[in-house]
């Protein structure tokens, strides 16, 4: 019995990571969170390991990280926060920004924007209390704007393979901090 649960167990585990192996390159960013010292909000994103994309960011600040797709000539920005400011930040955005629109991403609500340069798009992963949210911000902009023919605005959202990352986050919620690193 027991040698017939490990060789499950171990289909298991090699099935996952044939799945995680075919995302691509994994890049995850970590929130702090009220609910212990000891954990993080974790949310993971994935992009091409072929795609030509620099990461940057600070240590300091592990939820959030610039994407630079040299190619597409655009940075992604996403970010992770716990905190109070996401509905007056909806808000203020539905009456101030002309181009605001709502929509679901993932399953989740979101909102969005064009704004300096780019796309901006808010993400509503959960609700802790009355007063305070879950959230992602993903900010999409050009690199150069001395380069003809980069699509600004909901156009980089609608840029295919902008559009792919920024659709692949998965948000896994509270998690032990730090985590072990995965080997592919």
């Amino acid at each position: 019995m027991k040698k017939l649960l490990l060789t499950l167990l171990a289909g298991i585990m090699a099935l996952s990571m044939t799945a995680c192996g075919n995302k691509g390159e994994k890049l995850t960013l970590y929130a702090e969170t009220w609910e212990g010292d000891n954990v993080r909000l974790a949310v993971d994103f994935y992009y091409p390991e072929d795609a030509d994309i620099t990461l940057e960011g600070d240590e300091e600040y592990p939820n959030w990280m610039d994407m630079h797709y040299t190619s597409k000539n655009i940075t992604i920005s996403p970010a992770i926060f716990e905190d109070t400011t996401f509905d007056n930040n909806k808000e203020y955005d539905k009456e101030n920004e002309e181009t605001y629109t709502e929509f679901k991403l993932n399953g989740y609500d979101c909102y969005a924007y064009e704004g300096f340069g780019g796309y901006w798009i808010y993400v509503h992963l959960e609700e802790v209390s009355e007063t305070t949210d879950r959230y992602l911000v993903i900010d999409t902009e050009t690199i150069d704007y001395s380069i003809d023919g980069t699509p600004e605005g909901i156009g980089q959202y609608e840029e295919e393979a902008i559009k792919k990352i920024i659709d692949s986050f998965e948000y896994r919620g509270v998690v032990e901090y730090p985590e072990e690193t995965e080997e592919k």
